[in-house]
């Protein structure tokens, strides 16, 4: 949610951007409401406050006319009726923020409606439940609401302990290099700290007087965790674009993370195009139809982010190959923070916090990486990578109860190159070079170079040589709305929004 007021230049500046993205989404919904309470409005309201960060409504606009404003007929009646079902329909009650608006000779009216804690949650109007999902308001089914009930407090299913397992039911050399990589990283485990008492101190065998695993350890170190959770593994599938058949190659993943993450990532390097690429000496190379680093982190946060929560034992990872587009779907939310949120330099999202420590050390068999690197950076590097490839944007819809990443195969328009400064949609496009330079720091969060913010700079501001970006870095500085780091004039010098 916004924390802007809506102007009539901020409205134009969404409605443009909603007829390039050709439909709502999933926290902007537009409603004709032209002569009064449109009854479809009920679900929304309810699917907004179910979402953390909640959603917009823009009242007045016709969508199916290429979102043309109407306006709304009785906007103080409208207003008082949508405050009236937040707080006397919904259960539990929430509230809303409402800014008229006079646009193109019609009154539009904007309600931002905050989402509801997660002690609050699922709300309901009358006697149904509604997530959003995509652009879409969906009405819950049975396992949804549960999940959600059973969400309300915040329960490290991680940490506890597996019945009927004990240290033999690890992968010896994983659980040893884990060892060895955790001696490396803290002065307080030495050489002479037995490996059984590391794996003890460092949550791998539960607290206690027993010798169980915690699911922490045996998801990430077992030898084979699918023994005793069978849906802790990933499914994949091709899909036919002809429809001949109902998949081309369907895949499935089984074992400890590091094993189904290199096992996935070598599934769909299989399953995409090598399209051959030119380097500047006329040597030919197969080049990647998806940067393999994008691939790996978003597949990595499905396996450490999936929800553990008992209500989701039935629930695997899922990877869909689509003829336009890779789908990588988790069971389970986003926790504490919105899609936005996640896509910030230092954002961290500890769905499982233990499983998500072990991660940070543990490496992938042969490869040396390791499997997350608990910086807040994976996200925004696979952003960067789909960037400098050329592709669309990667998206992400938080379903509440499932967590989706599509990564595209198609190349970004030209006209995108420079549209994700503003990220969040509707925010009031930049009229000077300062608020452009400012825009693109904050958009990015975090350090850029001279070079790298040329590229970040609104359509409008690309003409902008790097001599003038310098001069306006400068102004800035001296106006204490950004800072340098690195020293003037070197090329290791960046620059961060204060």
């Amino acid at each position: 949610m916004s924390t802007h007021e809506w102007t009539p230049e901020r409205l134009e500046n969404t409605l443009l951007e909603l007829r390039r993205y050709g439909s709502d989404t999933h926290r902007l919904e537009v409603k004709k409401a032209r002569d009064g309470y449109p009854k479809s409005l009920d679900d929304t309201l309810c699917s907004f406050s179910n979402i953390h960060g909640g959603g917009t409504i823009i009242c007045g606009v016709a969508e199916k006319e290429n979102f043309k404003p109407v306006g709304v007929y009785d906007i103080a009646q409208l207003e008082k009726t949508i405050a009236s079902k937040l707080r006397k329909q919904l259960v539990p009650p929430n509230t809303c923020a409402c800014y008229r608006v006079e646009y193109g000779g019609h009154d539009i009216l904007v309600i931002e409606i905050p989402g509801l804690s997660a002690s609050q949650r699922p709300a309901r109007i009358g006697k149904d439940y509604y997530v959003r999902v995509g652009d879409g308001d969906h009405l819950m089914d049975e396992y949804e609401v549960t999940l959600m009930l059973s969400q309300r407090e915040r329960r490290n299913y991680d940490a506890e302990p597996v019945e009927y397992t004990s240290p033999q039911n690890l992968d010896s050399e994983l659980a040893d290099s884990y060892v060895s990589s955790v001696r490396r990283t803290s002065a307080r485990i030495t050489s002479a700290i037995e490996n059984e008492q590391v794996l003890k101190r460092k949550r791998v065998i539960a607290l206690g007087d027993g010798e169980n695993l915690t699911l922490a350890g045996l998801y990430a170190l077992g030898d084979y965790p699918q023994q005793f959770f069978p849906s802790l593994k990933v499914t994949g599938v091709v899909v036919d674009p002809e429809g001949r058949v109902r998949n081309l190659d369907k895949f499935e993943a089984d074992g400890p993370i590091p094993f189904m993450l290199q096992e996935t990532l070598a599934w769909l390097e299989r399953n995409l195009r090598r399209p051959v690429r030119q380097l500047e000496n006329g040597h030919l190379v197969n080049g990647e139809e998806i940067p393999a680093v994008a691939l790996r982190e978003i597949v990595a946060n499905a396996l450490v982010h999936r929800s553990l929560n008992p209500n989701t034992y039935t629930h695997e990872v899922q990877v869909r190959v689509l003829p336009h587009e890779v789908q990588i779907v988790n069971p389970g939310g986003l926790w504490g923070i919105t899609d936005d949120d996640l896509q910030k330099y230092g954002t961290h999202s500890r769905v499982n916090p233990l499983l998500y420590d072990i991660c940070t050390v543990l490496r992938v068999p042969g490869e040396g990486y390791r499997v997350i690197e608990g910086e807040g950076s994976g996200i925004p590097t696979a952003q960067e990578a789909v960037r400098a490839a050329g592709l669309k944007p990667i998206r992400f819809i938080d379903g509440t109860t499932k967590f989706t990443a599509v990564l595209s195969r198609e190349t970004a328009p030209e006209s995108e190159e420079h549209a994700d400064v503003q990220q969040h949609i509707g925010e009031p496009a930049p009229k000077t070079r300062e608020e452009a330079i400012l825009a693109a720091l904050r958009a990015a969060a975090r350090p850029m170079t001279v070079e790298e913010l040329y590229r970040y700079l609104p359509r409008e501001y690309s003409t902008l040589n790097k001599a003038q970006i310098r001069y306006t870095l400068n102004k800035l500085i001296a106006l204490n709305s950004v800072a340098r780091e690195g020293g003037q004039g070197s090329r290791n010098t960046v620059y961060k929004s204060v």
